[in-house]
């Protein structure tokens, strides 16, 4: 096979939809991508194509799985037995049940998985690859990127073939890539000096933030991660919630009804239907202000409205909604601005999700002035929504800059750092790997720093857990941890893990245990010694070593099954 048929693959697992991207190194050299239709069923089970695979598995009747458009269709007919917006859950030990078949987050990223690896071979017929990046939040921790991975590998691609990036990376790799092919003169920002770029990417259920420094000469393209935000599940999810919960409301006060009087299967039934029906208008009212824009129309934006009757939405009626761009904007008003009380209890800040503390809190954790910033680029699907531009240009008073494609561009990206990682690592290969950014121009090396968006931290014997791994700390890199632990088994261990700021943390999150077992039994009170390393990926490997007159060197990881009872 020639060096230009060879498939670089790409996959942008989203919480809303997942797109699938190849790269091919074509005969004149030139490297390009191309988003690939994806086989799925729609409503009627009739098979359709789309370059968007909804990330919704629909489980029927007979226990048959099916992921795609048919599943987002059967969210307003049988939710009961569907399962969205799992991405928001991996990386826990979540369960639905849904007929005989229960399932976790892992479960249902491989179904999604599966589809695209289907397509893949259908593509490329049956050709082997030899590899495929997966796209990740920044601000994924350990827990989940092992689980986003595990999921790839049950979907049947192989564990070294597996890459991961940054979203906010990686649509800002494909901005480059479409600004590097145009003039000079012609370009949005010129890289030739180096800029700082805030990444705004938020989606339909994460909103992802990395501040990059990002500079580019005629042979190298440098991407340093200076910070990343922590994980928040804020996306278009949420707005479409705060607008069905408007809409009920209102619903309930025309008809006079006390919604504490409506039963909880009746009220979850009803509050269902108002977020499909409240996203299907965003997306309208977005798409309408868009094409306003374009066409240079004048118009009063707010009056924009959405109109759908709901079969069988309340006691078998079919009832009519509308919704107007004011109401919209007014009902998911708090979510464009941090609270102004203090939450004290951390149990209530899911409720305080917003769009402004994440950026803000990004920028104060690693002391970075909003004067350094010189561009906000914006990406995602929900940052398409005009509320969004407004308010985080409002916030940081910056220029920004768009993906012209948002819900392309994660993948697209992800597929030309797919070809540089396969390529770097050909010692063979008679293509330079750096000949990605530009189609036939000059090479340029694609330089990726990394950073971990929190601190990992071990539970110790005495004290505060200890911080292995700082927040914003680069990427690859060893350690080790000497002196703070000692066995409490003579069969084996367990190290508890946390995930946090720092260890000073209220917000930190209890991440899964390390378990591991001795060949021969170990004196209780042993000191050990925790020797780690986390790779490109984010994947963290750990090796104990028992400080005695074995000292036997153990590997410990996530899916040991070890039975450890602690001595007295």
């Amino acid at each position: 096979m020639g060096g230009e048929r060879q498939i670089y693959v790409a996959i942008d697992l989203g919480t809303t939809n997942t797109v699938l991207t190849l790269g091919k190194r074509n005969i004149d050299n030139t490297f390009g991508t191309e988003v690939i239709e994806i086989p799925q069923f729609d409503a009627t089970k009739n098979l359709i194509q789309s370059k968007l695979l909804p990330s919704v598995l629909y489980i029927d009747n007979d226990e048959r799985k099916y992921v795609g458009k048919i599943g987002k269709w059967m969210r307003e007919n049988s939710s009961n037995r569907v399962v969205y917006n799992s991405k928001r859950f991996i990386g826990t030990d979540s369960r639905w049940k849904i007929g005989e078949t229960v399932i976790g987050p892992v479960d249902v990223a491989t179904e999604i998985l599966k589809v695209c690896s289907n397509t893949i071979k259908r593509y490329t017929m049956g050709r082997e690859i030899k590899g495929v990046t997966i796209t990740v939040p920044a601000s994924f921790n350990t827990d989940q990127i092992n689980d986003t991975v595990e999921a790839a590998i049950r979907a049947g691609f192989k564990r070294k073939s597996i890459t991961t990036i940054s979203e906010p990376t990686a649509a800002l790799i494909d901005y480059i890539n479409i600004q590097s092919k145009r003039i000079q003169e012609d370009r949005d920002v010129d890289f030739s000096e180096l800029k700082r770029i805030l990444v705004f990417d938020i989606g339909g259920g994460t909103c992802d933030i990395a501040i990059i420094d990002v500079v580019q000469d005629e042979n190298n393209l440098s991407f340093k991660e200076i910070a990343v935000g922590r994980y928040d599940d804020l996306g278009g999810v949420d707005f479409d919630t705060w607008a069905a919960n408007y809409l009920l409301n209102k619903f309930a006060q025309e008809r006079k009804l006390n919604i504490n009087e409506i039963s909880e299967v009746q009220k979850n039934h009803m509050i269902n239907q108002l977020i499909i029906f409240a996203e299907q208008a965003k997306e309208r009212i977005s798409s309408e202000v868009e094409n306003m824009e374009f066409m240079g129309i004048e118009k009063n934006n707010d009056e924009i409205s959405f109109t759908k009757s709901i079969p069988d939405f309340y006691n078998d009626e079919i009832c009519e909604f509308s919704l107007t761009k004011r109401e919209f904007d007014l009902s998911t008003k708090p979510l464009y601005y941090k609270p102004t009380k203090v939450i004290k209890d951390q149990r209530e800040l899911p409720k305080y999700k917003n769009i402004e503390e994440p950026i803000l809190n990004t920028l104060t954790n690693y002391n970075i002035p909003i004067a350094s910033i010189d561009y906000v680029f914006l990406t995602g699907g929900m940052s398409k929504y005009i509320g969004v531009k407004e308010r985080v240009k409002e916030i940081l008073r910056k220029d920004i800059i768009l993906s012209p494609h948002p819900m392309e561009a994660v993948s697209r990206g992800a597929a030309i750092y797919n070809y540089y990682s396969i390529e770097e690592t050909k010692n063979d290969s008679d293509v330079n790997p750096k000949e990605i950014l530009k189609d036939g121009g000059d090479s340029a090396v694609l330089d990726i720093t990394k950073v971990l968006a929190e601190a990992i931290m071990i539970d110790v014997d005495e004290g505060l857990p200890e911080v292995i791994l700082k927040a914003n700390q680069r990427i690859p890199y060893t350690g080790q941890l000497k002196g703070k632990l000692k066995t409490s088994s003579p069969s084996g261990l367990k190290i508890n893990l946390y995930a946090g700021k720092d260890k000073y943390d209220s917000a930190m999150r209890i991440q899964r245990s390390y378990t591991g077992s001795y060949t021969f039994p170990v004196k209780t009170g042993t000191p050990i010694t925790i020797e780690y390393s986390i790779d490109e990926n984010k994947h963290l490997s750990m090796e104990v070593v028992v400080e005695d007159s074995l000292n036997e060197r153990i590997k410990i990881g996530v899916e040991s099954d070890v039975n450890v009872y602690e001595g007295r």
